[in-house]
């Protein structure tokens, strides 16, 4: 496990944050790698925070377009065991300072794999994708991605061009 902290701007707030990064390996090298950010209020760090820059459309083509229903994050929850409040209903999410309940990332990132089906080989293959802004239930959302091969980038967009999550496909090293 590796940790990094770093001031982060959330909206326009802000806020302290850490990365928990987790990997397993075997004799072979790496298997599994995980990174998790975590918020810390009433926290700020000395420094400025880094600038974020997202990459623009150019090259990717609309694949697919979804709503993703206001009752998902119960549905996910009943398959996953992921019971987390800010998934399950408007109400219990106000109390962590959403408007809505939003979906739970690994369905933005399973059903946009899904999506990818054709797209993507069928072995040998490393998805990464970077969680930019919670999807606020229910939404209508957009895919973009690359053309079909070994290697390529996908975007998850929502109302208004709102970038969700950016990622992309390659080869196993």
């Amino acid at each position: 496990m590796d940790f990094a902290f770093a001031n982060s701007v959330i909206g326009k707030r802000l806020v302290a944050s850490f990365d928990l990064v987790t990997s397993i390996d075997d004799l072979l090298g790496p298997l599994w790698e995980a990174r998790s950010r975590f918020l810390c209020r009433g926290i700020k760090l000395a420094g400025e925070p880094p600038g974020l820059s997202l990459p623009s459309h150019q090259g990717l083509l609309e694949t697919d377009h979804w709503t993703a229903e206001h009752d998902i994050g119960r549905l996910y929850a009943k398959v996953s065991g992921n019971y987390n409040p800010i998934h399950l209903s408007a109400w219990s999410t106000r109390l962590f300072g959403f408007p809505q309940a939003i979906a739970h990332g690994l369905w933005s990132e399973a059903r946009t794999l899904a999506a990818l089906q054709e797209h993507l080989p069928t072995a040998n293959l490393e998805i990464t994708v970077r969680f930019i802004k919670p999807v606020l239930l229910p939404s209508p959302l957009r895919l973009l991605a690359s053309a079909a091969g070994s290697s390529g980038e996908l975007q998850l967009l929502g109302k208004g061009e709102l970038q969700h999550m950016q990622g992309g496909w390659q080869p196993i090293a």
